[in-house]
């Protein structure tokens, strides 16, 4: 079957993804002085726009595509909570995996934005007491989800809360002995990367993993060194280092010769927001419809392509995916 014709299989197929929750907010506005109470731009404000981030943007990005997500994760009883769980039912998505506590406060990440430039961003974690009990709960909602599974995604954007070593190493030992033959994806952190032993996968930006290991230059002996390193530390099946503006490279515990992409983007980039999210989204469909390592690689790095030409966060079906593939196969 054609590369092409392979995203057909993603109908219907269920991915569960269990990670941070994150409530994204833009603030658009011009600049025309600097504001009188200190030397900075002084911002007035035209739109404001807020999103679910983190897992958010993977699970649209499943549902757009054609599969069913489900989803586990934590936020707190605040506005931002509040909004992320109206946006999830608003999706038809499954709520009973979201766990609310009082005592967490919801992830945001708030972007300022004028003249077509980002003048600031701020930042707040998970704070609040990730007791055991809380743990313990979390972990009772992903043992009743369903039976039925596809693929799995871990998604650890290191909002210092629910990803602490332990639970790492106890959610892994529960999902490969509740599921056993279904694939497991991860997107670790640079920190924690090694923990994630055993899985079918892991995901991480090239730059990211260089910065990993301390490596300043960005050749290939560079990039394959940080590559097997991760690989060998982790004891995973495959290392994927993607880079949406160069070459991507796949390392597979199985075949010693490291596979690379070259870059399909053709045209300036427009976000870089949803690239990653793309990304795992498809990498979950294409393990759960059974496509293989390396082709599932090269669809989801159309789909960044794709993704990344788009205004900052744009839902599409597979419809537009296949039809800018083909367009893409074309023209080379």
């Amino acid at each position: 079957m054609a590369l092409i014709d392979e995203i057909s299989k993603w109908n219907n197929k269920k991915v569960l993804v269990i990670g941070d929750a994150l409530v994204d907010k833009y603030i658009i506005g011009y600049t025309d002085r600097i504001s009188p109470d200190a030397p900075v731009p002084n911002v007035k404000i035209e739109n404001s726009s807020v999103y679910i981030g983190a897992i958010g943007l993977v699970l649209q990005y499943i549902q757009s595509l054609g599969g069913i997500p489900e989803v586990c994760t934590i936020i707190g009883n605040d506005f931002e909570g509040d909004f992320f769980l109206k946006r999830i039912k608003e999706l038809k998505v499954e709520p009973s995996g979201i766990l609310v506590d009082k005592k967490i406060k919801t992830p945001q990440i708030t972007r300022i934005k004028a003249m077509n430039q980002q003048l600031l961003r701020l930042e707040t974690d998970y704070n609040g007491d990730f007791s055991q009990k809380i743990r313990e709960k979390f972990n009772d909602l992903i043992a009743t989800r369903s039976q039925d599974l596809g693929a799995i995604l871990i998604l650890d954007y290191g909002l210092e809360g629910i990803f602490e070593d332990s639970f790492i190493q106890k959610l892994l030992r529960f999902l490969k002995q509740k599921y056993k033959n279904v694939p497991i994806i991860a997107r670790p952190t640079k920190f924690n990367y090694f923990l994630y032993e055993n899985v079918d996968l892991i995901r991480m930006n090239l730059q990211k993993a260089l910065d990993t290991f301390s490596i300043d230059c960005c050749n290939e002996t560079s990039i394959i060194i940080a590559g097997k390193r991760i690989l060998n530390s982790s004891k995973c099946k495959n290392v994927l280092l993607n880079y949406l503006e160069t070459e991507s490279f796949l390392f597979s515990s199985e075949i010693e010769k490291v596979e690379k992409y070259t870059s399909i983007l053709q045209q300036p980039v427009r976000s870089y927001v949803a690239v990653g999210s793309v990304i795992m989204a498809v990498l979950g469909l294409s393990f759960a419809s059974g496509i293989s390592v390396s082709d599932s690689v090269r669809i989801a790095l159309y789909a960044a392509a794709l993704t990344a030409t788009l205004p900052p966060i744009e839902f599409y079906k597979t419809e537009k995916l296949h039809n800018f593939m083909l367009t893409k196969m074309n023209n080379n």
